[in-house]
């Protein structure tokens, strides 16, 4: 029954039943319940409105097929921390989405776009999506939680290598124990669950079997374990092919002059 329906109904029974039974407070009395509903009516209103203008938090009810629609993009593992709040008749979303720890940059950003766009196709009512980008640990499930969280205290110290540091590190091992069998191409870093692991990419010459490079590669993966505790695994991989020219952007070498002049 409508609310206006309601109180219509509360407010004539008990006139017309007050002067057929002769009762005459039944008048007033339906007054103070009709005032009730129309302070009841208010208040619940007025709660409401109030929400939305401090960016109340979503009922989960309503994320939950907003996941679902997360969850059913490729290259997606997982996502956590969905969290939405309204301003108006708007909806805006924060959530971090786990992808596989080993993509490239733009492959992750590329997800996290894809994700952006099929919830505000699906979702008219969401405004605006926060995405975070996080590496799914699935691939890494034989570490016990404790173990994950000592691993991220002592990724957050200044005792593991950044970029910088451990191409360093390689650079100085492979230049003087692999010098004239193999040259430094590229180092990937990867952080995971607090762990640290290398990719390194090298060159070798050309006529060098495939026996002897598995067996040198295995050496400097040893040689730089033994330099740096802190790092977990290192992978060397033979680069075969050419490297993938960089993007010239527009100003780059602009930009690159402001950087350096910001730095000095």
């Amino acid at each position: 029954m409508a609310p206006s329906l309601r109180c219509y109904f509360f407010c004539c029974c008990p006139i017309r039943g007050g002067s057929i039974l002769g009762v005459p407070y039944l008048d007033p009395l339906a007054g103070l319940v009709v005032s009730g509903m129309i302070l009841k009516a208010g208040v619940h209103t007025g709660y409401e409105s109030v929400l939305e203008l401090v960016d109340a938090a979503v009922d989960p009810s309503l994320l939950q097929p907003i996941k679902e629609t997360i969850l059913q993009v490729d290259g997606v593992k997982g996502c956590h921390r969905l969290r939405g709040r309204k301003a108006g008749t708007s909806l805006y979303l924060d959530v971090h989405i786990e992808v596989y720890p080993f993509l490239s940059v733009s492959a992750a950003h590329d997800i996290g776009e894809t994700v952006r766009h099929q919830i505000q196709k699906s979702h008219n009512q969401v405004a605006e999506v926060f995405i975070h980008i996080d590496p799914s640990y699935s691939v890494e499930s034989n570490m016990d939680q404790k173990g994950i969280w000592e691993n991220i205290e002592r990724r957050n110290s200044d005792a593991i290598p950044r970029q910088q540091t451990a191409e360093a590190i390689v650079s100085c091992i492979i230049s003087s124990h692999f010098s004239k069998k193999m040259s430094l191409e590229h180092l990937m870093l990867h952080y995971l669950q607090g762990r640290v692991l290398l990719q390194v990419e090298v060159s070798m010459s050309p006529e060098i079997m495939i026996r002897d490079a598995m067996d040198i590669a295995k050496q400097a993966e040893e040689e730089i374990l033994k330099a740096d505790s802190s790092i977990s695994q290192v992978s060397v991989q033979l680069r075969l092919g050419q490297q993938i020219k960089q993007l010239k952007l527009p100003g780059g070498k602009n930009r690159a002059k402001n950087q350096q002049a910001q730095m000095q």
